[in-house]
This record gives C-alpha cells, sequence and structure tokens, in this order.
C-alpha cells in the first residue's frame, strides 16, 4: 500500500485514499463488515481536537495564472492542524453511517 492512501486528501480527483474507501463501503451499504474496522480505527485516529479532520495533503497544484498563485476554487486548504470542512463532512458522514459518532 502506498503511504498517499492514509492521508486524507480533497478533492480526490482521479486518485484514491482510505476516507473514500470507507465512503464507498458507506453508501454500499456495506460499513459494517468487519474488514472495514482498521481503516475506521484509523479514520477516527486523524479526528482533530476541536472534532473535525485536516487535508493531509493535496493532488491539485496551484496555478501561475491564478491572482496570488492560488487555486481559483477554495478546497479549504491542506493543513495537519486546521480543520478541512470538505474532509470533516465525509468523515463524520462514514462514523455516523458506521454507529461511531
Amino acid at each position: 500500500m502506498r503511504r498517499e492512501f492514509v492521508a486524507l486528501h480533497y478533492p480526490l480527483y482521479w486518485h484514491y485514499d482510505v476516507l473514500h474507501g470507507l465512503k464507498v463501503m458507506a453508501e454500499a451499504g456495506f460499513i459494517d463488515d468487519p474488514r472495514c474496522s482498521d481503516a475506521l480505527d484509523l479514520l477516527e485516529s486523524k479526528r482533530l481536537p476541536g472534532g473535525g479532520f485536516a487535508a493531509d495533503a493535496r493532488h491539485y497544484s496551484t496555478s501561475a495564472s491564478a491572482k496570488g498563485g492560488v487555486e481559483w476554487v477554495d478546497w479549504g486548504g491542506t493543513s495537519k492542524q486546521r480543520e478541512n470542512e470538505w474532509v470533516t463532512v465525509d468523515a463524520l458522514a462514514v462514523l455516523q453511517a458506521a454507529g461511531r459518532l
């Protein structure tokens, strides 16, 4: 498994990470499968003290043509200490579906 798989990202584009895998399992109705347990434990361990989740890494790059050298769309930023609202919504939905909230 690639190390990048356990980092949370937003947006994923064509990539894949542990949160996306859990989202698929939740939406398919299989989040209670015991094989999801380790991945759910990992997701819970990434919860920030304030209750949210950070985007550990990103797949997009900034555009030199964008004003200030930033992405045109606000994806919530990447930081291991600061909540990313998009990752948080997905993570909380997965944890709720798994009965872990």
